[in-house]
């Protein structure tokens, strides 16, 4: 597997392929109480510890990758919306039913998105994603496209459905912490990452350890043709979000 890799010289050309739309809110603004518990101290893994669990995972197979590929879990594509900031956190919550065993269900960020933005094709941020995947979850593509702006497929049974697929609780991590980012991907839970410098949210799915030193392996939402079958690596300062969440448990239906 080869790795496509972003760091601090990587020319903007490389990162200006897709739509994005990430709008951070002021950090004043930015507050996630009733929605998700801060994520706890006493599970931050110690630095001197992140190359053997890297070395172990990779060793045993065990990386949230190769749960997603082995699962046929494809990264998401947002094409010409501006959506990167749903499809992030959709694409967790795939992940996070993947790893308690439930089978694949490919979900429509636009099914959130959406109906979040009024049926507009604009940016947003980590909350409100965050909010509405707990409160109404996310509808199949079965019955809602990936990529579909459009309020004729909001019939009662979608949304009735949607509600199969959500989210029990989440974690917020605490802004630029690259430690809780690394310590939360290490323990299989994917973060949905926020970058003020790329304006654009991915998926933080794993590590790794290159040269010496930690990079964090991201899954983006430019569809299979973008990195390495969609998937990048980030290394340097950049790889420290702005923001981040990451689902603790999925919903598992009766």
């Amino acid at each position: 597997m080869s790795l496509f890799v972003i760091d601090d010289s990587t020319p903007g050309e490389f990162l200006a392929v897709g739509a994005r739309g990430l709008e951070l809110p002021p950090p004043h603004a930015r507050s996630y109480a009733g929605v998700a518990e801060p994520f706890p101290d006493e599970l931050v893994i110690p630095r001197s510890e992140w190359q053997a669990r890297i070395q172990e995972l990779e060793q045993r197979g065990a990386t949230i990758r190769d749960l997603a590929d082995r699962g046929g879990i494809g990264v998401k594509d947002q094409q010409q919306t501006n959506y990167c900031w749903i499809n992030a956190p959709t694409f967790c919550v795939e992940l996070a039913r993947g790893l308690q065993g439930q089978p694949y269900v490919p979900l429509s960020p636009a099914s959130a998105g959406a109906q979040i933005k009024g049926y507009r094709n604009v940016g947003g941020w980590g909350r409100e994603g965050l909010e509405w995947i707990v409160a109404n979850g996310v509808a199949p593509v079965s019955q809602w496209p990936a990529n579909a702006i459009d309020r004729r497929y909001a019939t009662p049974d979608t949304l009735a459905n949607a509600k199969t697929y959500r989210i029990d609780e989440w974690w917020v991590l605490d802004d630029k912490s690259l430690d809780q980012t690394i310590s939360c991907v290490l323990r299989g839970h994917p973060v949905a990452v926020g970058y003020n410098w790329w304006s654009h949210e991915v998926t933080a799915v794993g590590a790794k350890w290159i040269d010496g030193a930690v990079a964090l392996e991201i899954a983006n939402s430019w569809g299979a043709q973008w990195g390495d079958n969609g998937y990048g690596v980030i290394q340097g300062d950049r790889m420290t979000p702005d923001d981040a969440v990451t689902p603790r448990t999925a919903l598992i239906a009766a």
